[in-house]
């Protein structure tokens, strides 16, 4: 009897120490299980590392990039010349291209360039509106000068009593293939019209001025310099 209830309690000491065993096993295991592993994350820095490298070795070949764009988008500057109430001025004038037309033109401070309709733009004084000159081109091979002469002419004559403009007006399209022009002088304001032919367009300006600002040359010396894009 003594001897099957020592053989009962070892076997009940045996299941004990197995048990535990087996909750220090899993217990190990759920802990390995948990603890976060930091091999992945360490390998991974040295990468964003080096991408960052790159990055920063990249930036100079950006900004010089930049640099060239800027100094190709840069406008052309042109002295120009002209006479305001008898006094002769020079002043810088920019590029400036039509939104509407193929034509681009050396502009002075002091205007500005806009369309007024599909075919005409206007380059208006800043200082009073009602001084302007209306520029209006084709190309040569859609149109004739003829025909855009007699136009202007028609126009003029519907303004007043047209006078033509001498070849010492009109010196400023000494290089213009075709030129004639026009004016029609009240009290204190004028209206000149010319028509001309230069770089394959046929250009036709009509200016409307006044004494107090006396732009008119400034706007001829402006519209000699138109050519194409």
């Amino acid at each position: 009897m003594q001897k099957k209830f020592f053989s009962l309690s070892a076997l009940l000491l045996t299941a004990v120490l197995v048990a535990g065993c087996t909750s220090d096993k899993t217990e190990e295991s759920d802990a390995q299980k948990n603890e976060p592993s930091n091999t992945p994350t360490e390998q991974q820095q040295p990468a964003t590392e080096d991408k960052a490298v790159d990055e920063s070795q990249e930036t100079p070949a950006s900004n010089e990039t930049n640099k060239d764009n800027t100094d190709t988008s840069a406008k052309t500057e042109q002295e120009v010349k002209y006479k305001q109430k008898g006094e002769d001025k020079t002043e810088k004038a920019t590029e400036s291209k039509s939104v509407d037309q193929g034509y681009k033109m050396q502009q002075l401070p002091g205007f500005t360039l806009s369309p007024e309709e599909p075919g005409k733009d206007m380059l208006v004084s800043n200082e009073n509106s009602e001084v302007f000159m209306r520029v209006e081109t084709v190309d040569a091979s859609q149109s004739s000068y003829d025909d855009a002469k007699t136009s202007m002419q028609d126009h003029m004559n519907a303004v007043g009593a047209p006078v033509a403009l001498s070849s010492e007006e009109l010196a400023a399209f000494k290089d213009a293939k075709n030129v004639e022009g026009y004016v029609v002088d009240f009290d204190t304001e004028k209206v000149v019209g010319v028509v001309f032919e230069k770089d394959g367009l046929i250009t036709k300006l009509t200016i409307h001025d006044n004494d107090e600002l006396d732009l008119t040359d400034a706007m001829l010396k402006m519209a000699s310099t138109i050519s194409k894009k």
